[in-house]
């Protein structure tokens, strides 16, 4: 397999992963056929996002006709989310003509794989638990303390992430002393374990307690898979991707995303 190949092939699990997990959002459409991935969310305009595959990007004016036709023929709010190389350099033109507006955040997709066990920072001090999705609202907690989402949001997250449960995500929240602290899900596609929602309740920042109970649930998961990895997505020239290469995580893939916002 050449690199060209085994890149794509890489990436094409990741952003699969992803929409695996937002594929369960109430309130959305989503499709995945040859040319891509699509999701359109009619809550929260900012999780309508599109990503090509190896076809779409091969054959990008038809990936794109596609996306126009999905978001009623560009007349509704989507992102698309491109890996910044050597083939997104080639359609960064089509993109500036189609008049879509280039992000400024850039997404930096890591990975972590059992050579890099050693870096992980496992403590008892950090307890976590499974959510049913009869309790998942801890998850939702701690995820709003941790995070600054509009309170209005509250609601809908709370449906997303009980549909999420339900179909086999699983939403885990970190205990230090009986309070809990930090939170984490998970959805497993067969291939990456990847990792979402990782949060700290405001007033335990700065503790590391995020990359413990992180490094404790890697360390128990490769106990029972030897062979598990796992995979994140995080702000590029973040605080955050700085912790997680702490532990091991390493990028892989950076996405440009650019905006259609009529």
């Amino acid at each position: 397999m050449s690199q060209n190949n085994h890149d794509f092939e890489l990436q094409n699990l990741l952003d699969s992963n992803e929409y695996g997990f937002y594929k369960f959002m109430p309130d959305s459409e989503v499709v995945e056929n040859d040319l891509g991935y699509f999701i359109k969310n009619k809550t929260i305009e900012t999780y309508s996002y599109v990503t090509p595959k190896p076809l779409g990007e091969e054959k990008f004016e038809d990936f794109l006709d596609f996306t126009y036709s999905f978001f009623s023929d560009g007349k509704e709010y989507f992102i698309i989310k491109h890996a910044l190389d050597e083939y997104y350099k080639q359609n960064s033109k089509i993109l500036r003509q189609k008049q879509l507006i280039g992000h400024h955040i850039d997404t930096g997709v890591m990975h972590w794989k059992k050579e890099d066990r050693e870096k992980l920072n496992p403590s008892p001090h950090v307890e976590y638990e499974l959510l049913s999705t009869r309790t998942v609202k801890k998850w939702v907690d701690v995820f709003f303390d941790g995070f600054n989402y509009p309170k209005n949001l509250r609601k809908y997250i709370t449906r997303m992430a009980k549909a999420q449960s339900e179909n086999g995500i699983e939403f885990y929240v970190g205990y230090v002393s009986g309070s809990d602290t930090t939170c984490f899900c998970s959805f497993n596609d067969g291939t990456y374990r990847g990792l979402y929602g990782v949060g700290t309740r405001y007033r335990y920042r700065r503790r590391g307690y995020a990359l413990t109970l992180m490094s404790n649930y890697i360390l128990d998961t490769i106990k029972e898979d030897s062979n598990a990895k796992f995979c994140l997505q995080v702000q590029k020239n973040s605080g955050a991707e700085k912790l997680y290469s702490k532990i091991g995580f390493e990028e892989v893939i950076i996405q440009k995303r650019f905006d259609w916002d009529p």
